[in-house]
């Protein structure tokens, strides 16, 4: 083989490290959007936090096992879920407290911290394979009996076909600090297209933040009205506070008001 395993090595590394992002939550917790996805597409996040004598910790706030693919997948109330996620943490000598992943060490090691947890987060949100709730018919079921399984992201697609645009999933942006995000559609070469659907308010904050902080780094050349967040509505009354804040660095569209989005997008592609 012409190249070294060194170069390949470099090589990967350099195109990992673009797919990292940071901003800071109120001060006190870095919040790192890692090259790493969970089973549906959401990227990975870890948060750090600062702790005495030059020690850090990080976390993913409990993500992994509350991740909205996992909707119908209570892990926390299955006992074979609990073991196994239990064995994964332990093998990385991550914590595993009431669903939420950790580990802490000296600053220096952050790095290595940062992998075991994303690891973690991953082997645990993976256990959703491994659940009836994975499959196609299980889904509908738990439908009929009238339990939330998100099926936006074909109701966006086909909207979005029905009405002449193209569309490309995972199109990658990179901000004015030289960081490089994901965003879930780039439509008619033109506009950017985030969505939020948490399904539960309680994560709709840790979602807003994500996307507030990767659109205010795409600040500059990019304008508002190329950089939009949808918000699926239909299942989630979203706060006002959330809407005026990533309006600062977007434009917002409802999923109740697509036609409007439709229209938007269409405008930009002229």
């Amino acid at each position: 083989m012409a190249i070294e395993g060194g170069e390949i090595v470099r090589r990967y590394l350099e195109n990992l490290a673009e797919d990292f992002s940071c901003h800071h939550e109120d001060g006190q917790t870095l919040i790192i959007g890692t090259p790493y996805y969970y089973p549906n597409n959401d990227g990975i996040c870890l948060y750090i936090k600062e702790l005495p004598e030059s020690r850090v910790k990080v976390s993913d706030w409990g993500e992994a096992a509350m991740n909205p693919f996992c909707d119908g997948f209570d892990l926390l109330r299955t006992p074979w879920a609990v073991v196994m996620a239990q064995r994964i943490a332990r093998d990385l000598a991550v914590e595993l407290d009431r669903g939420e992943l950790s580990k802490s060490g000296p600053l220096e090691e952050v790095g290595g911290l940062m992998l075991d947890v994303a690891m973690a987060a991953r082997g645990v949100s993976d256990l959703i394979y491994a659940h009836r709730a994975y499959a196609r018919a299980a889904y509908r079921r738990k439908q009929r009996k009238g339990h939330r399984v998100s099926d936006f992201p074909e109701k966006l697609a086909a909207f979005l076909g029905e009405r002449g645009l193209e569309f490309a999933a995972g199109a990658r942006l990179t901000g004015g600090s030289g960081q490089v995000y994901r965003v879930h559609y780039r439509v008619n070469g033109e506009a950017y297209l985030q969505v939020l659907d948490p399904g539960r308010a309680g994560r709709a904050k840790a979602a807003v933040d994500r996307v507030f902080g990767m659109w205010a780094d795409c600040n500059g050349d990019l304008t508002v009205e190329r950089k939009l967040t949808l918000l699926n509505d239909e299942a989630l009354d979203w706060k006002a506070a959330h809407i005026q804040r990533l309006s600062q660095v977007s434009t917002v569209v409802r999923w109740s008001e697509r036609e409007r989005l439709a229209a938007l997008l269409a405008g930009l592609s002229g």
